[in-house]
């Protein structure tokens, strides 16, 4: 329990709880002088709160400067609480119907420890533009008791996982309680049991985030441990956490009498929510063609990893047995069960959430196009350029990112408007107005920072291990290079270490001193991960390295908010086109810190020749292990004739690559610009097409359309296709049942050698039709066909189903029919 406050105090316990402290600097300050010590060790205003003597209270109280901090910081977040005119209110005045986002692990602060990584983070800085933008958003998520993992490493080298419990009592969050008082409790399906779980209610600004926690009494021991550990390994507790968070999430919001108007699966892992949303609307009187057009086209999903083990699959015999008590006296069993089935015979949960989603997107336009090409299979018949994946880039919160001493120099040059409107490149402009060495001078106060920070580190592990080493000497005038990120082979960590001669070279100028500091997380079961970490340290501990290369241990939420801000290189050296997107380059970037990385993810985007640099091709080609030693050489070459002599010979070029950085990466890659991306072309037609469809004359008719091009699409052929010279084409389509109206016919034009790989010119639909027998002849007569015959050029026919009222031009359940023009 918190101590009973002074009453001019009364309302620092509200602030506690909502997590808007973690991206308002008054309200950091206001913690840090409560306990200084306590606030540096785990940023947590709940234990500061609970181990805070009363002494210290009331002295607290009678301290003018504390109080007048007090007063400004909640006066502020009741503004922000209280704010009317937010960007979606004044924007989209007519809809409050909520948005549910659904994610495995949120990233929010280091006093809420349910995140390992970029998912995590991305996804709680999601919640925080949404808060900002005034967004009717909810989120649901499930509470882990020991988290991921805090890490140590010992002397060889190798990682340590250690598994704290966490006390929920110390957490920013409450238990959810009804209007009398009792908590909330949800039960799930799963295997022949009824699972209870707990709710927990965090408060991030004016976003509420549900945590599922099946911890309870009631429930087996096997089912009070589904959430012991995030990303547990054990397939049958992995699939347990994923229905506890797709059923369970949705059955929460019936008990909160919450109707949801889009629900964002943000990975595969919650589609499970689609299975509990098919089987309510099948309970309300809908057909599952209907229940499944209404969830598809409600849904948004977006996937993150072109990783394969990011792409949870399961034997479709074990997720039926899961299933078991969920499908009792349930009809269409094998139905829903199909919509996860993939060609390998299994259940994948990517599938499952692309069939049941109308709105999907990669997390950015090369992403995009890698997701394509990696789910082609879902949609039989379509060029890969056509399949409906969009590429929405990811961003981060500025307000969290952006560091105290930016932060500051922004307000002045930029004006405070900066802060709400991120998004905006004119506001970005000002950054030149900022003399350079006042730039140069905040950056040096966070390379401080972050320079006190290593040594606090390194003293504490070097303590814990009874190494007598000396702190390392690094001097804030002295190049510093960042490599942080989970240690997943792909990201090759150890490509730096590929030529350790030319290495020492590198780093053992001592006119140009240069420091490399890696830290980052191997997954407990990635063996290869491990062996990178303990081969880097391996390394940082060899003499010609020793504090030139420096391991730091236990990379979180804290240490990243320093080391984004206070090195001069974010490095990134994937294999492409393994990352996604990444997001810690556009913290750094943000910051004015130059990156130097491999040209994939989010830096196709984000590079323009003048803001930092490219490892490697600037190609977006994709790279085999073969291509490692080409990396290597680009990395060595660009440390040796263009970073490192840039740093020290050229400052005014370096300060201008920064302010390049800051003013292109800040408005392109901000959660503001990507929360307003999802809204406009995701959010709000997905609101528009659940008010269309949930009047049941509406989804009958697309239902009933839907049934009988399921029941006809086998009759469907393209019989003949007459070329009366290379301007007209007349094409025989047999449609069995179904009308003109039920179809559309295209003439695709393109390059290619097959459909599939098709590179599309023109895709030209053909609309006169004459009626001759049982057939329909579509006639095209407007030139356009001058290349058939030609080397390279590909022609064909298609026919597809058609619908006014479909979001998507291909749906994953019926093929495209299609026939090649012979010329």
């Amino acid at each position: 329990m918190l101590k009973k406050l002074p009453e001019n105090l009364k309302e620092i316990e509200k602030l506690a709880y909502n997590l808007w402290w973690s991206w308002s600097r008054p309200a950091q300050r206001l913690w840090r002088k409560v306990n200084p010590e306590g606030w540096e060790e785990h940023r947590n205003p709940i234990k500061i709160l609970k181990e805070v003597s009363k002494e210290r209270l009331e002295e607290l109280s009678k301290d003018d400067d504390f109080v007048a901090l007090y007063e400004l910081t909640i006066e502020r977040f009741k503004n922000y609480m209280e704010e009317k005119d937010t960007w979606f209110s004044v924007n989209y005045p007519e809809w409050d119907e909520k948005i549910v986002y659904m994610c495995m692990e949120y990233g929010l602060t280091k006093a809420l420890p349910i995140y390992s990584g970029g998912l995590g983070i991305l996804a709680g800085d999601h919640l925080k533009s949404a808060s900002d933008l005034g967004l009717p958003l909810i989120a649901v998520g499930l509470l882990y008791k020991h988290g991921y993992f805090t890490q140590q490493i010992d002397k060889g080298g190798k990682q340590i996982e250690i598994f704290p419990e966490y006390n929920p009592e110390d957490l920013p969050m409450k238990p959810l309680r009804d209007e009398e008082g009792r908590q909330i409790i949800v039960e799930i399906p799963i295997d022949n049991s009824i699972v209870k779980a707990r709710v927990f209610e965090v408060d991030v600004g004016r976003i509420k985030l549900y945590l599922l926690d099946p911890d309870l009494e009631e429930n087996d021991d096997k089912y009070r441990k589904i959430c012991d550990y995030l990303y547990n390994p054990e397939p049958d507790v992995r699939l347990s956490q994923e229905i506890l968070l797709g059923v369970g999430g949705m059955k929460l919001l019936k008990k909160l009498k919450i109707k949801p108007g889009v629900i964002h699966l943000n990975e595969g892992h919650p589609a499970f929510s689609s299975f509990e949303r098919i089987k309510d609307y099948i309970e309300e009187g809908f057909t599952f063609t209907e229940a499944l057009e209404i969830v598809r086209q409600t849904t948004v999903f977006t996937t993150h990893t072109p990783v394969p083990a990011g792409h949870d699959r399961f034997p479709y015999e074990f997720v039926e047995r899961k299933f078991s008590k969920f499908f009792e006296g349930f009809a269409e069993k094998d139905l829903l069960m199909n919509l996860g089935r993939d060609e390998s015979g299994n259940f994948n949960m990517t599938y499952l959430a692309l069939r049941t989603s109308s709105f999907i997107n990669g997390v950015s336009k090369l992403h995009a196009d890698v997701s394509r090409k990696m789910f082609k299979n879902v949609w039989r018949g379509v060029p890969t350029e056509e399949i409906p994946i969009e590429g929405i880039t990811n961003g981060v919160h500025m307000g969290t990112w952006i560091s105290h001493e930016m932060r500051k120099l922004y307000d002045r040059y930029l004006g405070r408007v900066w802060r709400n409107h991120t998004d905006l490149e004119g506001i970005w402009y000002g950054i030149d107005r900022i003399p350079d060495e006042e730039l140069w001078e905040a950056h040096l106060k966070a390379k401080r920072r972050f320079i006190d920070y290593i040594k606090e580190s390194i003293k504490k592990r070097n303590e814990r291990l009874g190494i007598q080493d000396p702190l390392p000497e690094i001097n804030e005038n002295a190049l510093i290079i960042g490599f942080a990120r989970r240690f997943a082979t792909y990201k090759r960590a150890v490509l730096l270490l590929t030529d350790l001669e030319r290495l020492k070279n590198i780093l053992s100028d001592h006119e140009r001193p240069v420091h490399i500091i890696f830290a980052g997380k191997a997954h407990p079961k990635d063996e290869a991960g491990k062996e990178f970490l303990k081969r880097i340290y391996e390394v940082s501990q060899m003499p010609e390295f020793k504090n030139r290369i420096i391991v730091l241990e236990n990379y979180d939420i804290g240490m990243a908010r320093l080391m984004i801000a206070g090195v001069d290189v974010w490095l990134n050296n994937p294999r492409r086109p393994m990352e996604a997107s990444g997001t810690s380059g556009m913290k750094a970037a943000a910051n004015g810190v130059l990156n130097a990385s491999v040209y994939d993810g989010w830096w196709v985007e984000g590079y323009n020749g003048r803001n930092g640099w490219v490892i490697g091709d600037e190609t977006v080609l994709p790279e085999t292990e073969a291509d490692d030693p080409k990396d290597a050489e680009s990395l060595y070459e660009l440390l040796e004739n263009e970073i490192i002599p840039t740093y020290y010979g050229n400052k005014e070029k370096w300060i201008f690559m920064m302010k390049e950085s800051i003013k292109s990466v800040a408005p392109k890659f901000s959660t503001t610009r990507m929360l307003k991306e999802y809204t406009e072309k995701f959010y709000i037609k997905g609101l528009v097409n659940k008010e269309w469809l949930e009047r049941k004359e509406n989804v009958k008719k697309v239902g009933n359309w839907k049934e009988r091009i399921l029941k006809n699409w086998d009759k469907i052929s393209i019989e003949r296709i007459v070329l009366e010279d290379t301007k007209s084409v007349e094409i025989t389509v047999r449609l069995g049942d179904l009308t003109p109206e039920d179809i559309f016919v295209e003439l695709l034009i393109g390059r290619g050698d097959d459909i599939e790989t098709l590179e599309i010119w023109k895709a030209i639909q053909v609309r006169r039709y004459r009626k001759e027998g049982d057939t329909y002849v579509y006639a095209y007569t407007n030139g356009a066909l001058g290349h058939l015959g030609s080397p390279g050029w590909f022609y064909a026919v298609r026919v597809a189903p058609y619908h006014p009222k479909l979001p998507i031009k291909f749906l994953p359940e019926i093929p495209v029919v299609w026939k090649k023009i012979l010329g």
